[in-house]
């Protein structure tokens, strides 16, 4: 059998007993107290005399009743002095609206045909691609003229012709506004000589018709392969 090492463990174990017993005591208490009945003795007795009941009645309450309260009267304006005038007051005539906005319109147009701005251009020195302009510049005779052209104003660098170096060359260049060929650059190369020749019978070339945008001359960037081929 297992010892408890401390007294109220074991005690603890017990605590639902002792409540019952103590709520069984409680109860029976409460039964006796309203079940206890106090004896009086026939000497400690006091006997009233049978009489009739009777009711006092005072007289000599008077009823009082509030008056009502006074309503405040309505303040009388002074009555005015001496003579008064009454003025009739007349509606003003309205003005017609629509006859005065035909004359500001009236006015707006005479004064614009007085004063009318010039049309200034602003000059464009942007480049463009010939693309999205207009009127795209043109060569005299067409494309077909200008390929003729190079043809036959290239001459094979001799470099070149005696090691059968062919290939075809990007060329890049701007037409001005007067027609003339600028900027000319290389955007893929074959050689050195190659490279040379095409930039320079690009830059010797005749003028072109300028490209043309909102009515002036603009400047338009232009891509071209040419071909370097021995027979």
């Amino acid at each position: 059998m297992e010892h408890f090492k401390n007294a109220t463990r074991k005690l603890y174990a017990k605590r639902p007993l002792f409540f019952n017993i103590g709520l069984v005591i409680a109860i029976s208490l409460c039964f006796i107290a309203f079940e206890f009945k106090v004896f009086i003795a026939e000497e400690e007795k006091v006997e009233l005399p049978e009489e009739e009941p009777y009711v006092f009645l005072n007289n000599d309450v008077i009823r009082t009743s509030q008056p009502p309260k006074p309503q405040p009267q309505p303040k009388k304006l002074p009555e005015p002095k001496g003579d008064v005038n009454i003025v009739e007051v007349k509606e003003l005539p309205k003005k017609d609206e629509q006859k005065e906005m035909i004359d500001i319109d009236q006015t707006l147009e005479s004064l614009a045909k007085e004063f009318k701005m010039p049309d200034e251009k602003v000059e464009d020195n942007s480049i463009h691609m010939s693309s999205v302009l207009e009127v795209a510049p043109q060569f005299n005779g067409g494309l077909e003229a200008f390929y003729q052209y190079i043809a036959d104003a290239i001459e094979y660098p001799s470099y070149e012709q005696n090691r059968n170096i062919e290939g075809r060359v990007v060329l890049s260049f701007v037409i001005e506004k007067d027609g003339s060929l600028s900027q000319v650059e290389v955007l893929k190369g074959v050689s050195k000589g190659i490279d040379k020749e095409a930039i320079r019978v690009i830059k010797n070339a005749p003028k072109w018709e300028a490209g043309r945008q909102r009515g002036q001359a603009v400047r338009v960037r232009m891509n071209i392969p040419i071909y370097f081929q021995l027979r």
